[in-house]
């Protein structure tokens, strides 16, 4: 993995420092690998999907634009689910110091922010806010929400156009969630997964809501949705909720045959092998 970033960012530089054109039949290359490599890495192949971008911004004939910072974006996200947050806090970096873009700046602040890095985060957030159209009111709440500033952020948010309500819905009810008002939130939520969702820790946050309460069933609904869209960025997690689900609701026999498929998935999750351990006590 280290050699291929060494070898793909140095790429990266070299892109951003021409000015050519290219033609249709490359971009449509591009975009075939892009798309391939957003479905890799939503199958958690992340090491191959960064493998797949890396591949589309070397057809960039030596120029960064719209498509690039895109790619660039998607690529910084696979190499954070792969373990490699430095490398994808630089990959960002290598394309600002040459381009600005709001979408950078708002993946390298959230980069910063796991990295546990508030000062550095917020200022980015700042820059994406400073570029951002003043009537793109999603991302100006969401870029207000990172910053913990809620009130601003509702604000914005409450004003989004229809056409952008469901990603709005979801916003709005992380604010709430974070606010403490979790009820409401659980409605936002559900009204948001009615539709093709993009964010698939609602599901998780829903499920979680409704094992609180002791409404199981409930919760195993939601799980089942989620787990059914497939989504390798939440699965793991998802897959942990329907095993607890069984296990409160009494049936070991079923949680015992599911951790035994979790665990073939997961083997590196030593806590579930501890669980098993339990599991196959019952």
């Amino acid at each position: 993995m280290k050699k291929l970033w060494k070898i793909s960012l140095i790429g990266l530089c070299v892109l951003c420092l021409g000015g050519c054109g290219k033609s249709k039949e490359v971009e449509e290359e591009q975009l075939k690998l892009r798309n391939q490599g957003m479905e890799q890495a939503k199958a958690g192949e992340y090491e191959e999907a960064i493998a797949s971008y890396d591949k589309a911004l070397a057809l960039a004939d030596m120029r960064v634009g719209a498509l690039e910072l895109d790619i660039a974006a998607y690529k910084a996200s696979a190499l954070y689910h792969a373990g490699e947050l430095t490398q994808a806090i630089d990959t960002c970096s290598a394309i600002l110091d040459l381009k600005e873009s709001a979408e950078l700046y708002l993946t390298r602040g959230l980069l910063y922010q796991k990295a546990e890095n508030t000062q550095k985060a917020n200022e980015d957030f700042k820059q994406a806010m400073a570029l951002t159209s003043n009537k793109d009111y999603v991302t100006l709440g969401r870029l207000s929400y990172y910053m913990e500033d809620y009130a601003k952020a509702k604000e914005y948010l409450e004003k989004a156009p229809d056409t952008e309500d469901k990603e709005a819905t979801y916003w709005l009810a992380e604010l709430y969630w974070q606010t403490g008002n979790q009820e409401y939130a659980v409605t936002l939520y559900q009204s948001y997964l009615e539709g093709d969702a993009v964010y698939m820790s609602a599901y998780s946050k829903v499920a979680g809501w409704h094992m609180g309460r002791g409404e199981y069933d409930e919760a195993l609904a939601i799980v089942d949705a989620g787990i059914a869209k497939g989504n390798a960025g939440n699965l793991q997690n998802l897959l942990g909720y329907e095993i607890a689900i069984y296990e409160q609701k009494g049936d070991f026999a079923t949680a015992k045959v599911k951790m035994e498929s979790y665990i073939e998935q997961y083997p590196e999750d030593k806590e579930a092998a501890r669980e098993y351990e339990f599991l196959k006590t019952r």
